[in-house]
């Protein structure tokens, strides 16, 4: 499991570069740059939350109310849900009027994946 509270450069996340990619570009929908985006990401708070394959409920629930909410917030009330490559979702959730969001990148095989799977 992965949480980041900047933006997501490459490095920082353990993902192929195809699925890296795949996932950006849906980070800078809505936005004429990248560099627009990035700057979002400074000024409005949003969190890319990573979720592998062996992140289960015992997993989740080592981490903070916070985290576990904000995880629970994404897979209760996407606002989209989009595949990425063949193995993974990515979900965007939203939580305050200023756009604050939550994305989440979540592997297939994810037990709790089949959550998004149901809304």
């Amino acid at each position: 499991m992965q949480i980041i509270t900047t933006w997501p450069d490459k490095g920082a996340l353990n993902l192929t570069e195809d699925i890296y990619y795949e996932a950006i570009r849906h980070l800078i929908e809505g936005f004429d740059s990248e560099d627009l985006a990035k700057q979002y990401w400074q000024d409005i708070p949003t969190v890319f939350i990573h979720l592998t394959a062996d992140d289960n409920h015992s997993a989740v629930g080592t981490m903070s109310d916070e985290v576990r909410g904000q995880i629970q917030f994404a897979l209760d009330y996407p606002e989209f849900v989009v595949p990425i490559g063949e193995d993974y979702q990515l979900a965007l959730a939203v939580f305050s009027d200023e756009g604050s969001g939550i994305y989440l990148l979540i592997h297939n095989n994810c037990p709790l994946c089949q959550e998004l799977a149901d809304v």
